[in-house]
């Protein structure tokens, strides 16, 4: 391995510590969002790659952390996805379903910068 290449997955693991101790540290849906029965992620990516991370669906229950932070799907990527205020908005609104796109800020292979876009819509299920 280069130093280039352990410097990336010091990096990487570095943010993925990073996001343990934020779900740790994170109340459960049903204390920050009380009048959710469930909130519904989607990920759609978009890239100038050949081959594009697949579709995910995430559904967050009231047990579960709110946290709204996810790693880039590419491994070689350090980057991460920090949904919190579209999450906010979408559930503050009143709104049945919003949706927006945001850019990786990450570096990837080489020191070349991320070019992933993800496509999210957020869809919160009241009670």
């Amino acid at each position: 391995m280069r130093f280039t290449d352990a410097t990336r997955a010091v990096g990487r693991e570095a943010m993925r510590e990073r996001q343990r101790r934020g779900r740790i540290a994170t109340p459960a849906l049903r204390v920050r969002y009380p009048g959710l029965a469930s909130l519904q992620v989607d990920f759609d990516f978009s890239d100038h790659s050949e081959f594009l991370p697949s579709p995910q669906v995430t559904v967050f229950h009231p047990p579960a952390p709110a946290y709204f932070c996810f790693a880039c799907p590419y491994s070689d990527c350090d980057g991460e996805f920090d949904l919190t205020k579209p999450v906010d908005l979408a559930v503050s609104s009143g709104e049945l379903q919003s949706s927006g796109q945001v850019r990786c800020v990450g570096t990837r292979h080489r020191g070349t910068a991320c070019t992933l876009c993800l496509e999210f819509s957020i869809a919160p299920h009241r009670l």
